[in-house]
């Protein structure tokens, strides 16, 4: 055992004895230019000349140098700063970049985003600031992100959804992916919404509110859609998310309705700037839903019901039928306009098919051929006593075809004559 012992101190001697030794042969410095040349020539060795030409650089080495400022940036370095942080290694811009796109393709957790290199730490810091200040405010704007990290949006949102629920307690506006709210923030706005719209009691557009209110519009759009369908709001949002979206409280289309419903039922007429006026900003459409069943004619200011129509038919056709005439203007109310009576008896008389046995005049008289005929023979007497006193008073020569034949014939000849003598003459000279 002790023969072992000193056998194992001996071999440990000679071991020191040998690290100590100083080298006999050393390469001299051409000598490893030249060996190194070799190996570059026949691609046995990939090396990077440095800026000033004194030294070679692996490409492993580049790599390693960029994780390593990476983890020092905290995550988050811009690679057209390297050549400035990474003095040690002194290459070309060039070779930094070919070495960073490799190192985002074979490693996942980092990515190469506007020419600045992240990590999955980096993001992860970045989530938590944020969270901190969305908890603190109540939402954040992807917007306001950009410009405070200098990143693109859609690089943000893609990667702060990763982390909701997980980092960033809050989420993301559905209908606008730009803002994150907090569940808080959300629920405190529902109840401001809901307070304000119960205590509406007229139609009141929407826009107003937000700018009087400060609410986030599409917040607000969703939430009050929300609540209307979930029975919480009684009323309806007329327009859509649109500029000019107006609430309408039920209480209010209960009144509205009935007062629309009554005067149709005694007139048989709606006209449109009366619902204007009751706060209805699309009166056709309105109409339309609301008598779905209804045979109704639409003009241009008004509309109309099915029995205006029949009556105006009976009295047009009555009055075609005798050989009389109609003004149609006398049967309907003052207020429809000249364009609007018109409209409605064009339509009668495509309807009655009487376009060929009566006539239009003024867009609101109806006349039959037959009262236009008789009207025309009372005058027949009359216009012949008044052509034969103009004659005895201003008497004219009529000319008959066959004197316009004579005449012609005549300038015929006379012209033959002349022409005739012409060339005599010419012959003569």
């Amino acid at each position: 055992m002790a023969a072992a012992w000193e056998e194992i101190r001996r071999l440990a001697a000679d071991f020191q004895r040998a690290q100590f030794a100083e080298v006999a042969h050393r390469l001299s410095e051409r000598n490893c230019i030249e060996i190194v040349t070799k190996l570059i020539a026949e691609k046995q060795l990939e090396v990077v000349h440095t800026l000033d030409g004194k030294e070679y650089v692996t490409p492993a080495q580049i790599s390693k140098e960029i994780r390593d400022e990476l983890h020092v940036c905290g995550g988050k370095c811009g690679i057209f700063l390297l050549p400035l942080d990474l003095e040690v290694i002194n290459v070309d811009l060039l070779h930094i970049e070919n070495r960073a796109n490799d190192i985002v393709k074979s490693e996942k957790g980092i990515q190469l985003v506007l020419g600045q290199l992240i990590n999955e730490s980096y993001l992860d810091q970045l989530a938590e600031e944020i969270n901190d200040k969305l908890q603190e405010t109540g939402q954040v704007t992807i917007s306001e992100l950009c410009k405070a990290y200098d990143l693109p949006g859609d690089f943000l949102i893609q990667a702060l959804s990763k982390r909701l629920g997980r980092i960033i307690h809050g989420q993301l506006d559905q209908e606008n992916r730009g803002v994150i709210f907090t569940e808080a923030f959300v629920s405190r706005h529902r109840a401001r919404i809901r307070g304000l719209f119960t205590a509406i009691t007229r139609p009141t557009p929407v826009s107003n509110l937000i700018t009087r209110y400060g609410f986030q519009e599409h917040l607000l759009y969703s939430l009050l859609e929300e609540l209307v369908n979930a029975g919480r709001l009684k009323g309806t949002v007329v327009g859509g998310r649109q500029d000019k979206a107006v609430f309408v409280p039920d209480i209010y289309s209960r009144t509205q309705n009935s007062w629309v419903d009554s005067f149709f039922k005694q007139n048989g007429y709606l006209e449109f700037d009366a619902l204007y006026r009751l706060g209805i900003p699309d009166p056709p459409a309105y109409i339309k839903k609301r008598y779905r069943s209804a045979q109704l004619l639409f003009l241009r200011a008004a509309c109309v019901g099915q029995e205006i129509v029949d009556q105006v038919e009976a009295s047009v056709e009555e009055a075609i039928s005798s050989g009389n005439w109609i003004d149609v203007a006398t049967l309907l109310p003052s207020s429809l306009s000249v364009e609007d009576v018109g409209i409605l008896l064009q339509q009668v008389m495509r309807s009655l098919n009487k376009s060929s046995s009566g006539l239009v005049f003024s867009d609101t008289i109806a006349v039959s051929e037959k009262f236009l005929s008789g009207c025309a023979d009372l005058f027949s007497d009359l216009m012949q006593q008044k052509a034969e006193k103009e004659i005895k008073n201003n008497p004219v020569n009529l000319i008959t075809e066959e004197d316009l034949k004579q005449a012609s014939s005549f300038e015929n000849s006379y012209t033959n004559k002349k022409d005739k003598k012409d060339e005599r003459r010419k012959k003569a000279t």
